[in-house]
């Protein structure tokens, strides 16, 4: 009888001792809510300021889809004193916009910075002109006064159309300009560098007559706008990248999609921005994000990033020992369409 009694005793303190320890446990972990609240804080860069160009990152922040995968993303302006590609390759940033090219040129100078999201599948980058001057393609630019903006992307561009449709660089008037439309509006050069979703689409609704000059209607395309990271984030924080590009994915889908309510997000966010402009900008930006390919968005093609770097080397001086292997992945996008 006794010994049954201390049986049953142990029995009942390990029973005791095994609720107590799944007690402890179910304590010290956290609730889902708990969980939800305990975010990655990450730091996105983007190319300029912001505005429709950049709206899948607006989104993808706005609308919750990086909250979605666990994400506390803050996105910060770019600009002149605040390049991309510097600091993300310093570690101060997460993640940046840039233009293919000049993640090309960092590769080359031995950045190890890598494209993970491809935002415009070719450069909006082209020519703008006065309607009255009857300028309506690159032959017309013989003769008359072209601004110029050296170390730009504009320049290579510019080079490999005058070499594709065999016109001579002596035959323009070259005009050193800034990222200012006065010039083109006070007679100053007769076609200005412009970035086609931009300065031709504000120029409309203030109801001035222009025409612009698409270098991607004779060939030349350059890759546009690429999202990157460093080649340590993905060495050591694959899955952080992964949830990223998951929800700038989701964000570019809404854009696209629904364009109106993802401005609207954005004037949320940035209520200092006209919401017709930036509505106007992002329908001319989406054929460049789409980039007459039937490619999933953000996904890019050796043969394109080939094309790019070919014209960098033979006309903006790009070391072509680059590899262009290196300076691209697909494997966060392929995976994010899969979701």
């Amino acid at each position: 009888m006794k010994r049954r009694i201390l049986l049953h005793n142990k029995i009942f303190f390990a029973v005791v001792l095994l609720l107590s320890m799944l007690l402890a446990q179910a304590c010290d972990r956290p609730s889902k809510d708990q969980t939800s609240k305990q975010h990655v804080k990450i730091s996105t860069r983007l190319k300029w300021l912001p505005g429709a160009t950049y709206i899948g990152t607006i989104v993808a922040r706005e609308a919750g889809l990086w909250k979605e995968q666990g994400l506390d993303v803050d996105y910060l302006p770019g600009g002149f004193e605040a390049d991309p590609i510097k600091l993300v390759a310093s570690v101060s940033d997460d993640f940046g916009i840039t233009g293919s090219e000049q993640l090309l040129q960092a590769r080359s100078k031995g950045i190890p910075v890598v494209a993970i999201f491809m935002e415009l599948r070719y450069s909006p980058a082209g020519w703008m002109a006065l309607k009255s001057a009857n300028i309506k393609n690159p032959y017309d630019f013989v003769g008359r006064k072209v601004g110029a903006q050296y170390g730009t992307n504009i320049e290579p561009t510019l080079d490999a159309l005058l070499a594709k449709l065999h016109i001579s660089h002596e035959k323009l008037i070259r005009i050193p300009v800034k990222y200012n439309v006065a010039p083109l509006f006070a007679g100053q050069v007769d076609v200005l560098p412009v970035y086609l979703n931009g300065q031709p689409v504000q120029a409309r609704l203030e109801g001035k007559e222009v025409v612009t000059i698409n270098p991607a209607d004779y060939g030349i395309r350059l890759y546009g706008n690429v999202y990157f990271t460093s080649e340590k984030m993905i060495r050591e924080r694959s899955d952080v990248v992964q949830r990223f590009v998951n929800g700038l994915t989701a964000g570019w889908k809404l854009a696209v999609e629904d364009p109106e309510k993802a401005v609207d997000l954005l004037i949320a966010a940035e209520p200092k921005l006209q919401r017709d402009l930036e509505i106007a900008i992002l329908k001319a930006t989406i054929p460049f994000v789409i980039g007459r390919s039937k490619l999933p968005l953000g996904a890019m093609t050796e043969e394109r990033w080939q094309e790019t770097k070919g014209i960098m080397v033979k006309y903006a001086g790009l070391d072509p020992s680059v590899s262009v292997s290196e300076s691209y992945t697909n494997s966060f996008v392929n995976k994010a369409h899969q979701k």
